[in-house]
């Protein structure tokens, strides 16, 4: 396998790498296929950059050099996955990626290949958080109990057995959040297994020695939001998160990781509704996040959103309808517009379809317009599934052009717009059609 010489080292300057001794500088190497399309970025201590790589026959390069102080976690990400890695000082490795998979050779090889061990039982999709929450309890231990199998087995490197075995309890507690977070609300109540609640509160344990493990912030502020929302269920977002300030800043000492939770549930906020803060979250945001990158995003995310706010410019759009034709903001002005930005392949979406349809029946011949834009890939599967269900309203695919979504700041499906006669917003981030909430709006727009 014939490889440039000659390779390009990278030297990754993270701004919190200065207090390191640059004597203490250790190169790793990183091939990755030529034909992959993913960007590959280094995470070392909650700092983030993009390798870059030289060309090969059949890989591509990366040698990068880092000043590494001991040891610890680190994460390469391909695309939007991560795979934890192992640095330590002094063991070096190489890295090569196939099959969605990292493979490790070198000093520093054992840890490294057991953190990427591919196992047959995995919770890596927002659906196994699902699933009833006694399977979903039973899966989880399934899968813990063979990480730590695996842990006990391998013969590895004695402090990293013990940071590992808190990293797995980590990763646990953020597992036993998630289920709540994104389980399933039936009658007002969560289906969830009595000792939830008791074990989330177990998990709110701070540990400042833990910082340097990323799931130990992580999982703190996943819990932090599963306690909330058991707090706040029929709250809204917004109460929701305002809960997880406060308790966030009632409960931990550690200065850095109630920024940490504050910014990101700030900032989750903001990007989900597309809305600026005011009062409260704001003066809670300003009191705890300092650090200039951190607040520069906050204030760019602000100046973002304004033109989302009611009785702006709604964003226009040029679509083609299920038969080819062009379509446009524009042409339904005069009339109200209640946009649905989904795709066949999200549960969510198709989840609100009936209730969708039965919107349109009870509005149909009224001054008001139901448009579906589809962000799905395949126009084939999109135009299939659309005849097959027999949808109603205004059916549009963008086609692959995501700047209608960018746009919009819009960072999944489905997401919902209320547009005026005008063409203005009414609200950019409007309930779902399932929402009792949404027929009386609807019911009591002017003119309608």
């Amino acid at each position: 396998m014939a490889i440039v010489k000659n390779m390009l080292v990278i030297f990754v300057c993270f701004l919190m790498l200065a207090a390191c001794d640059l004597n203490e500088k250790t190169t790793f190497e990183v091939l990755f296929p030529v034909e992959e399309t993913r960007n590959v970025d280094l995470e070392f201590r909650n700092e983030r950059a993009t390798l870059e790589f030289v060309l090969g026959d059949s890989l591509r390069k990366s040698v990068i050099t880092i000043p590494v102080s001991g040891e610890q976690y680190a994460r390469l990400w391909v695309g939007d996955m991560p795979y934890v890695i192992w640095l330590e000082a002094g063991k070096p490795w190489i890295a090569k990626f196939e099959g969605n998979q990292w493979y490790f050779a070198g000093k520093g090889a054992d840890v490294n290949n057991y953190l990427n061990k591919r196992y047959v039982e995995r919770i890596y999709f927002i659906d196994y958080y699902r699933i009833p929450n006694r399977e979903f309890r039973e899966k989880l231990d399934r899968v813990m109990g063979k990480r730590e199998e695996a842990l006990r087995e391998d013969v590895l490197n004695p402090r990293f057995v013990e940071q590992e075995r808190k990293r797995l309890r980590y990763v646990k507690n953020n597992h036993l959040a998630s289920a709540v977070v994104y389980g399933e609300v039936k009658d007002g109540k969560l289906d969830l297994s009595e000792d939830t609640y008791a074990e989330l509160q177990k998990a709110v344990i701070e540990d400042s020695a833990s910082w340097k493990i990323p799931e130990y912030r992580e999982s703190m502020d996943r819990v932090m939001l599963a306690l909330a929302k058991m707090k706040k269920l029929e709250g809204s977002f917004y109460d929701i998160s305002l809960e997880v300030l406060h308790g966030t800043i009632s409960t931990f000492k550690d200065e850095r990781l109630i920024e940490y939770i504050v910014n990101k549930n700030v900032m989750a906020y903001m990007k989900a509704l597309s809305v600026g803060t005011t009062g409260e979250m704001d003066s809670i945001f300003r009191k705890w996040v300092h650090q200039p990158i951190l607040v520069e995003a906050y204030d760019n995310l602000c100046r973002a959103n304004r033109k989302l706010e009611k009785g702006q410019p709604a964003v226009s759009f040029t679509f083609p309808d299920i038969n080819g034709k062009e379509v446009s903001l524009s042409d339904f002005k005069g009339k109200y517009v209640y946009v649905d930005l989904w795709a066949t392949w999200c549960g969510p979406c198709n989840a609100e379809i009936p209730s969708l349809k039965k919107l349109e029946e009870e509005f149909q011949g009224r001054n008001i317009y139901f448009v579906s834009i589809s962000c799905d890939k395949s126009q084939d599967e999109w135009e299939k599934f659309v005849r097959e269900r027999q949808m109603g309203g205004i059916q549009l695919h963008m086609r692959g052009n995501n700047k209608y979504m960018e746009e919009l700041g819009n960072n999944g499906v489905p997401r919902f717009l209320l547009i005026d006669r005008e063409g203005n917003f009414i609200d950019a981030n409007m309930l779902r059609p399932s929402d009792p909430k949404t027929l009386k709006i609807l019911r009591e727009l002017e003119g309608i």
